[in-house]
This record gives structure tokens, sequence and C-alpha cells, in this order.
């Protein structure tokens, strides 16, 4: 499974709801079905919500170091 982290307005602007997801900051996580949502290229999804794609433990270690 491939995740990114985007921005949380953008994601909003695509239904995106920030109560159903991790959020940290201005940011939150959503998965590659989530991305499907947006865009069928889950990269170019990524990209349009100011996020990239990331594998699983990329993530871990982006929640890791902004845990407050």
């Amino acid at each position: 499974m491939k995740y990114a982290i985007i921005v949380t307005k953008k994601g909003e602007q695509y239904g995106l709801v920030p109560a159903l997801h991790i959020t940290i900051d201005n940011k939150m996580i959503v998965n590659e079905n989530e991305l499907r949502l947006v865009d069928a290229d889950i990269e170019d999804a990524a990209q349009l919500l100011g996020g990239e794609l990331m594998e699983e433990s990329e993530v871990i270690n982006y929640m890791k170091k902004h845990k407050k």
C-alpha cells in the first residue's frame, strides 16, 4: 500500500475528511485508494494535493519525526 502526506485544505477540496485521517499540523495522511478518488494516477493525485507518494515505512518515519 502506498500513502501520501498531503495539504489538508487541498484534500478537503476533493472531499477527504480530516477527522477520519491522521493529521499533523496542516497535513494529513491518505492511502492510495483515496488518492484514486482524485486521479487515476496516484502519483499525480499526490502532487495535485501538495504531497508525494510514499511507502508505509516513510510515513511512519515522518510521523515519528513530527510527533508532538
